[in-house]
């Protein structure tokens, strides 16, 4: 079992820093992505509909397009150029201690030759601003921990955008378990032809 914490402090507006706590098993780099699809369809299905998960979904979309031109590129030049960081103005930060004003709570189950489950079990109910502010901290926190997530979380963004454009909305419950199915396929396949062509 593995629980992450989402933590977000006491200030005004308190969605533009966050700090991240993992707790428990280890969760190998090829299952970051999965959890991280799950927790995002978990989120934009109970905030569909929303103005919230508009501005989330441009902020993420719009990295994800300029992100996935880049991730041939040398590692530390991205990086060095700011391309890693998910959300302006957005930056992850140390536990805030007593200044932590709310957090939100995930447990990853993973049975073996299993994708991990993934549960919001604290902070179902924090306000949709927050809700949507995890998406992006997770999503930094794996980003900075992992050059394969890096790398491979704009093409499951552009996959969940084609998913909500072209087969279910966020608004459908079938697109909590589906969404992320899709965006692993899709990312899959990219994958596999680019291996298959002599050039990038």
């Amino acid at each position: 079992m593995l629980k992450i914490s989402i933590l977000f402090p006491r200030e005004n507006p308190p969605q533009n820093h966050a700090a991240v706590n993992v707790e428990g098993d280890a969760l190998p780099e090829y299952g970051q992505v999965w959890v991280w699809d799950m927790f995002y369809a978990q989120i934009a299905h109970g905030l569909a509909g929303s103005d919230v998960l508009h501005v989330l979904r441009e902020d993420l979309e719009l990295w994800g397009v300029n992100m996935s031109s880049k991730i041939f590129q040398p590692f530390e030049h991205i990086r060095s150029k700011g391309h890693l960081n998910l959300k302006p103005g957005f930056s992850l930060l140390n536990e805030f201690g007593e200044n932590t004003a709310s957090k939100l709570v995930l447990e990853v189950a993973a049975a073996p030759k299993e994708m991990p489950k993934v549960r919001v079990v604290e902070g179902e109910d924090l306000e949709p601003q927050l809700r949507a502010a995890a998406v992006v901290a997770l999503g930094q926190y794996f980003i900075d921990q992992n050059e394969l997530f890096a790398k491979e979380l704009p093409l499951h963004i552009l996959a969940f955008r084609k998913f909500y454009g072209d087969v279910a909305g966020p608004e459908e419950s079938s697109s909590i378990d589906d969404a992320p199915l899709f965006a692993i396929q899709k990312a899959l396949e990219y994958f596999n032809s680019v291996a298959q062509s002599p050039t990038h």
